[in-house]
């Protein structure tokens, strides 16, 4: 059992959501992973209503079809920098970000060792 009497530390990041074609994925893992974000979750088959129109998750003979989001979270410097690399991508191929601060437990987490 923890002892609840102690104050929750939670500490101040930023998150970012990416949703890409499926065929996008690699240039994707590639900014986030050059920008330092030291980890992610990419959800496959993501549907939704989009300016073009709805669509719908159809990865059923193939990962390179249909839509997935990418969620990262990281420092505010890492985002940004991830985020001017998606801007790059996204000049020749479609795609949505969703930025927002986050307050996270465990911050170590989402720090590289490296830096």
């Amino acid at each position: 059992m923890t002892d609840r009497t102690t104050p929750l530390q939670l500490h101040s990041m930023r998150k970012l959501e990416a949703v890409v074609h499926a065929e996008d994925r690699g240039l994707v893992e590639h900014v986030l992973r050059d920008a330092g974000v030291t980890g992610w979750t990419m959800i496959r088959d993501v549907a939704g209503l989009g300016h073009t129109g709805f669509h719908q998750a159809r990865t059923i003979f193939s990962d390179e079809t249909g839509l997935v989001m990418f969620v990262g979270v990281g420092t505010h410097a890492v985002i940004s920098v991830a985020t001017s690399g998606l801007a790059g991508i996204f000049e020749h191929r479609p795609g949505v970000v969703f930025l927002s601060q986050v307050e996270v437990m465990r911050s170590d987490y989402f720090v590289s060792d490296l830096g």
